[in-house]
């Protein structure tokens, strides 16, 4: 959950108030620079068009990126014709970056290059019961872990992107509030990117994790080639993103993709934001191990109390889906209600919203796709407009558990190549400065 006035898509193109601290050239190569990082394998020709500088202009800005060490050439495209064209990388060796993503359960970190491969990745369990500092002293161990066991020299790391799953205004780096069970003070109004900055020295940002998670799929997943998609995360909590345009849509106040406070039963179970029936309380996965529970409790007979070795505490999502996969009625019955919700909340996205396709992230529907989707696909097409419904085209990310992360660590690099351009820029300035001195030295 996010709240912010931004827009997404600014990797595109830098600020109007920080081009004017640059030359003319200077933003030519800044702009194309961001372009480049904007979208992996994009040719020369692509950025003319993009950027509406003539070929000639493009061709001298890629030169002298590449003479800075900046850009370099990945291999040739694909053209339907004449010369295949070249495509352009950021150097994935410019710099290193740091993924944090703090959920409810489980705290991951991923260490990446500048092109977001994964060098190294590590989780733990988050302990949020045992409050906010000693969830954060886990996350500052973590990164420290991470990046020794990376091998990458604590100095090539140049920024630290943070998702979590609170309400977050990532414009000012906040955590406004964490809605669950006794959380709720201990993360109101907490300042993390200030404190993630003053502990480790580098510009930070901080996102939440469901639009961390669809930046991720954007970017290395089933949305790379896509316009428009809609991007839900079923896990604890269940959460959705926007894409429109090739661009993360966030709405007025940055609230836009709370699918999971979609009310989807009048007379529902009391949610954490203070509504009755909301999506997320009938459909997440721990609405469903919740149901389990109920039933177990009641004296429902099921395969998941000998999984469970009769600890109802026990009881996971993965433990319900292997019962569903073995016949269990009762695992058949909890899962069908919750994707009978799902499928009532994404007809009505797709009667608003049209999207040609819906990709799903989280430990439900990776556990178990084949026993979801035609389920799911057939309660929309009930209750959706046909058309609507036809076009939409359901699918599984298959980015795994540490998606936020990367995703987290992607955002940040639109932050950093800023500075990476305006130190190839310095670097010239103070080595004409350094030969100037000693040659006044041997005078």
């Amino acid at each position: 959950m996010t709240i912010t006035n931004s827009t997404a898509g600014r990797d595109r193109r830098p600020k109007t108030s920080s081009l004017q601290a640059y030359s003319k050239s200077d933003q030519n190569e800044l702009t194309v620079l961001c372009h480049v990082h904007s979208r992996l394998n994009i040719s020369r020709i692509e950025l003319a068009k993009q950027t509406g500088l003539s070929p000639a202009c493009i061709g001298g800005i890629v030169n002298r990126l590449l003479q800075k060490g900046l850009l370099v050439e990945a291999g040739r495209g694909v053209s339907s014709q004449g010369r295949k064209p070249v495509s352009l990388v950021v150097r994935s060796d410019a710099a290193y970056l740091v993924g944090v993503d703090i959920g409810s359960q489980m705290l991951r970190v991923v260490v990446t290059d500048f092109l977001g491969r994964c060098i190294h990745k590590m989780e733990m369990e988050s302990r949020i019961a045992e409050g906010r500092q000693r969830v954060l002293q886990n996350a500052f161990d973590a990164i420290h872990k991470a990046i020794r066991a990376s091998a990458v020299r604590s100095s090539l790391i140049k920024g630290i992107g943070v998702a979590h799953s609170g309400v977050v205004d990532s414009e000012n780096g906040v955590i406004l509030s964490y809605p669950r069970p006794g959380q709720t003070a201990e993360w109101k109004n907490i300042p993390l990117r200030g404190i993630f900055e003053e502990r480790f020295h580098l510009p930070t940002i901080i996102e939440d994790s469901t639009k961390a998670g669809a930046v991720a799929e954007k970017y290395f997943g089933l949305g790379y080639n896509l316009g428009d998609f809609f991007y839900i995360r079923v896990g604890i909590g269940i959460g959705a993103a926007i894409f429109i345009d090739g661009k993360l849509y966030r709405g007025s106040g940055g609230l836009a993709g709370e699918f999971g406070h979609m009310t989807v039963e009048e007379k529902g179970p009391l949610c954490s934001c203070g509504n009755y029936g909301c999506l997320e309380t009938v459909a997440s996965c721990a609405a469903v191990i919740q149901a389990v529970r109920r039933a177990l409790q009641e004296g429902v007979d099921s395969k998941i109390w000998e999984l469970a070795k009769g600890e109802l505490d026990r009881i996971t999502i993965e433990m319900i889906v292997q019962a569903a996969r073995e016949k269990d009625s009762l695992a058949f019955r909890a899962l069908g209600q919750a994707i009978s919700y799902m499928g009532i909340a994404l007809a009505d996205v797709a009667n608003l919203l049209n999207p040609h396709v819906v990709i799903f992230g989280g430990p439900l529907f990776q556990q178990a796709p084949e026993l979801l989707l035609e389920p799911l696909q057939r309660v929309i097409k009930q209750r959706a407009l046909e058309k609507a419904a036809n076009e939409m085209e359901l699918k599984v990310s298959s980015l795994r558990s540490e998606a936020a992360a990367l995703g987290a660590a992607r955002l940040v690099s639109q932050k950093v190549i800023e500075s990476l351009f305006r130190g190839k820029l310095e670097r010239p300035i103070e080595q004409g400065r350094i030969r100037a001195g000693r040659a006044a030295a041997a005078s």
